[in-house]
């Protein structure tokens, strides 16, 4: 079912527009849901340390995670104390709010991505869970001089994050649910966000990074067969053809598919080195067949255009946080 919607989602065809009257009808109420809240009929939760959510108005694939890693490790290197929200989709941490422990995670128990962010960046603390009320309360108690950094979570409106940065894909289908990929109009999503980063105009993808799993980068040129289960998969496929590897053979499955069948890789050939992502590889890890295989993990990284006058602008709004956060 879902990837029936996501072809739908690709274009305004037909179907897309067969369903638009549905898609008003989520408009309405989502536009009611949000008033709620516009109204002051109920308060949303502001942390008490500065927060900073990374989010979109689509459903998946629109580059937060990359981007959220990116500003992570930025402003870990200057000097910023920080802690990560991330939602544990799929996992048995998903509901409620858990700081997870230190050293590597179960991806069964913890989710693809939070499992990533640990191997990526193991000296990160984490915080896994969808409620991201009881994460900024988990963050204040735990770690009260850090900054937040959400990965998604900009329609958990019972959360008000200080900075809101949206991430907005080009995409030629523009409705919502369920004609389009839109969890709330656009236009509503632009006035709430602190800004909106654009690929024509704020952001760009950094050069690919394919490596074997001890490190050692791919050559141009490599043949490769794909495995991925990540929102906008064509992306990751073009990404490897952009790089100068030829991919052989694809297989692609939903976003944050486990990837557990036994015969999953039984129709993919040893002799040719298999890519995935670094958020898929995490479930691969401990697969029976995974051994045969020379794996390439691929990170893909989101950055600004303009990355130190970016930096600078959120640094300056961090300040400026934590002085009116700071009790006087």
């Amino acid at each position: 079912m879902r990837s029936f919607f996501e072809k739908v989602w690709e274009e305004k065809g037909h179907i897309a527009w067969i369903l638009f009257p549905l898609s008003l009808l989520y408009q309405a109420g989502w536009r009611a849901y949000l008033a709620i809240y516009q109204l002051k009929f109920k308060k949303a939760y502001t942390a008490k340390i500065p927060t900073i959510c990374i989010g979109n108005c689509t459903a998946g694939g629109s580059g937060k995670t990359p981007f959220t890693l990116y500003l992570a490790e930025a402003l870990i290197k200057r000097g910023h104390q920080v802690i990560l929200s991330t939602s544990g989709y799929g996992s048995p941490r998903y509901h409620g709010a858990t700081l997870a422990p230190e050293g590597s995670l179960a991806v069964k128990e913890w989710g693809d991505e939070s499992t990533m962010f640990r191997e990526l960046l193991p000296n990160l603390p984490l915080i896994v869970g969808h409620d991201r009320v009881a994460a900024a309360k988990v963050a204040e108690q735990n770690f009260p001089d850090a900054t937040l950094l959400m990965d998604d979570g900009f329609q958990h409106l019972r959360f008000q994050a200080d900075i809101t940065l949206v991430i907005e894909p080009s995409l030629e289908n523009d409705f919502c649910f369920p004609a389009g990929p839109y969890r709330e109009p656009p236009e509503l999503g632009a006035k709430r966000a602190t800004r909106v980063l654009t690929y024509e105009e704020h952001i760009h993808p950094l050069p690919l990074e394919v490596t074997t799993i001890s490190g050692e980068p791919f050559k141009k040129g490599t043949s490769v067969q794909a495995l991925c289960a990540i929102g906008q998969p064509h992306r990751f496929i073009n990404s490897l053809q952009t790089a100068g590897i030829t991919v052989k053979y694809q297989k692609i499955l939903p976003d944050h598919d486990p990837l557990l069948e036994g015969n999953l890789l039984s129709e993919f050939d040893s002799r040719i080195p298999l890519a995935v992502t670094a958020k898929d590889y995490v479930k691969l890890i401990n697969h029976p067949d995974i051994s045969r295989f020379k794996v390439a993990i691929v990170n893909y990284r989101v950055a600004p255009r303009d990355p130190e006058s970016f930096l600078s602008w959120i640094e300056s709004k961090i300040d400026e946080l934590k002085k009116e956060k700071t009790p006087g």
